[in-house]
Formats: structure tokens, sequence, C-alpha cells
């Protein structure tokens, strides 16, 4: 039996919490089992003590808060497209990984959420058939005030076989 979308997405906005709240070295986090992980290709240099996070934890709450409420339209549309036969990226089983940096004077986040596409099976049962393709979603925001503003809209990107993310239109 699956999980509802709404209590899915719900564990997502508590371990995306726990991520925001993890040090500013960590590279990505696998949603279902909470794993800090400083290495690998597209993370930062393993050498040396990883630095405390930056963003203060009520904003780094309302940040989860605001990554959660926004990938919940997104977690819908895969699933519907998986209930109707379409190949799906599998958001429920995504990796977050998110990068704050100072610009102008203002906090900035983008948060990444990376999943495998999916070929769901003709019975509807389990996730199907694995495409071999990842693809990410990024979110962009700014901190105004005491306000995570959207600096874009949200992108679906395509992750090549090196590892590296490729803008997708």
């Amino acid at each position: 039996m699956a999980a509802k979308p709404c209590t899915t997405l719900a564990a997502a906005g508590l371990i995306l919490a726990a991520a925001i709240l993890a040090p500013v070295r960590a590279r990505a986090i696998e949603v279902k089992k909470d794993l800090y992980n400083n290495s690998g290709p597209a993370g930062p240099s393993a050498s040396g003590p990883a630095k405390e996070n930056p963003i203060p934890k009520a904003m780094a709450a309302q940040l989860s808060d605001t990554v959660a409420n926004e990938s919940d339209s997104y977690l819908s549309d895969e699933s519907e497209k998986k209930s109707s036969g379409k190949t799906y990226v599998d958001l429920e089983h995504a990796k977050f990984l998110y990068l704050p940096t100072m610009k102008a004077g203002r906090w900035t986040v983008i948060a990444k959420l990376q999943a495998a596409e999916y070929t769901p099976s003709k019975s509807g049962e389990g996730r199907g058939k694995p495409t071999g393709k990842q693809k990410i979603l990024v979110f962009n925001y700014r901190l105004d005030g005491n306000k995570w503003t959207e600096v874009e809209q949200p992108k679906w990107e395509d992750v090549d076989t090196t590892g590296t993310a490729a803008a997708q239109k």
C-alpha cells in the first residue's frame, strides 16, 4: 500500500528541516534515511572541519516549510503522471541538497531534490521500471527580512552520466 502524498510530504518536510539544520558542508541527504555525506563528485572537499550552518534555526524551519509547500504540487504532478501510465520522477524518494550563500548582504539558498525517473508498471503496482535517468528539481530563495522569497520559478534539470546537471526546458 502506497503512502498518501500528504503523509509523505509531511515526513519529507521534517527531514528537509533536519537537512537545513545540517552543517554547510553536508553534500546530500537521502530523504528516507537522513544520511549526512561529505563525499562525492559534486560535493565539497572533505578536508577540514565542517562549518556551522549560518542560517538561524527559525529561518531554516521557515525555509523547510516553504520548500515543502511548494514541492507539494510537484509531488502531486508526478503522482498523477504515474497513475496515468506516463514516465515520472519519484520525488517521494528524492535526495536533498541545499546550498546557502551570501549575496549582496542577503542569504540565498538553492535547494535541490534529486530523484530517479521511472516508467510505471502496467499493473500500477510498485515504482515500475527505472529509465536510468536522474532529474533534479531546483528551488531558489532569498531571505528578505524575516521571509523567504522565491527568486525564480522552480525548474527541472537533467543529470548527465558524469554527475553534473544540465538545465531542462
